[in-house]
């Protein structure tokens, strides 16, 4: 199940120019992609500029739009849940857009330091947009963003008739700071969800992602609580658990004994040496 396929209604298409703002490290050959959907349709780079030229093949892509029912904003639409995608209106072009989003490819921690910001994540979109300052919106009158969990669609407002000039580099508060790492985590929990219906579909539980939440934040804290921190380990310790299928760790003793016992090899080398045991054991059981 996925996000209604009906955008919120009384939307600016008819009054405002529409955007649609698409991760290009998401979704790969996206310019081929969007050529294909929308020939001619005006679309900018957003990382062609100099800081970011070795990267331009990866970049988000700002691509003008201009009714609900066309290819480009049906195929958003179609894709919404999985929060690649960010959906703007304004009475500015293109250009005037790509200029402002631009501003916030790189912004400052609270403590100053520089960080890279994935604009057409809806995630961090939601963040930004909806933390109340309204220097952000720039000439954006209204942002809006699908959020994959509660399966639904959020609407960001501008408050102001002119919106005061962005500061560059934009310093983020405190708490847009730890929102944006919330969103991080919930980007990796995002990313197990898919790489499970994948590779193990039926052994997944729940119709929803919401419905499958729960279980997400538990194989993460369990792969915590082994000492287990980055993606790949937390990746690697579902495969465990989706190839062992319910049966107890106990039932697996040399599995055990991996995920448990410290020894030379780091926490990663072992999971991903538990993650092949596993798998190795699911191909015998389902031997005839």
């Amino acid at each position: 199940m996925k996000l209604s396929t009906s955008l919120p209604a009384d939307l600016q298409w008819n009054e405002q120019q529409a955007f649609v703002l698409l991760d290009g490290a998401t979704l790969s050959d996206l310019p081929q992609r969007v050529k294909n959907l929308s020939p001619g349709s005006n679309s900018v780079a957003l990382y062609d500029c100099s800081s970011f030229n070795s990267l331009r093949d990866i970049s988000p892509l700002l691509v003008a739009v201009q009714q609900p029912d066309e290819p480009l904003v049906q195929f958003y639409l179609e894709h919404a849940h999985e929060e690649w995608g960010v959906l703007l209106f304004g009475s500015s072009s293109t250009h005037d857009v790509a200029q402002h989003l631009r501003k916030l490819l790189t912004v400052e921690l609270p403590e100053g330091l520089p960080v890279f910001l994935r604009l057409a994540d809806a995630a961090v979109a939601r963040i930004l947009f909806g933390s109340g300052d309204q220097r952000l919106f720039g000439p954006l009158s209204c942002v809006v963003t699908a959020d994959g969990v509660e399966a639904d669609w959020q609407r960001h407002q501008t408050r102001l008739a002119e919106c005061p000039d962005l500061p560059t580099p934009y310093r983020l508060s405190a708490e847009q700071n730890s929102a944006l790492e919330h969103a991080d985590r919930r980007r990796v929990l995002l990313e197990l969800d898919a790489h499970l219906l994948r590779f193990f579909p039926e052994r997944q539980h729940g119709a929803t992602v919401a419905e499958r939440w729960p279980m997400l934040e538990q194989l993460e804290a369990d792969a915590g609580a082994l000492g287990l921190s980055c993606q790949s380990e937390l990746f690697y310790y579902a495969n465990v658990m989706a190839s062992l299928d319910g049966t107890s760790l106990d039932q697996h003793p040399h599995i055990h004994r991996l995920l448990h016992t410290p020894s030379l090899q780091s926490p990663g080398e072992r999971v991903a040496l538990a993650a092949d045991l596993a798998h190795q054991w699911a191909i015998q059981r389902g031997r005839p």
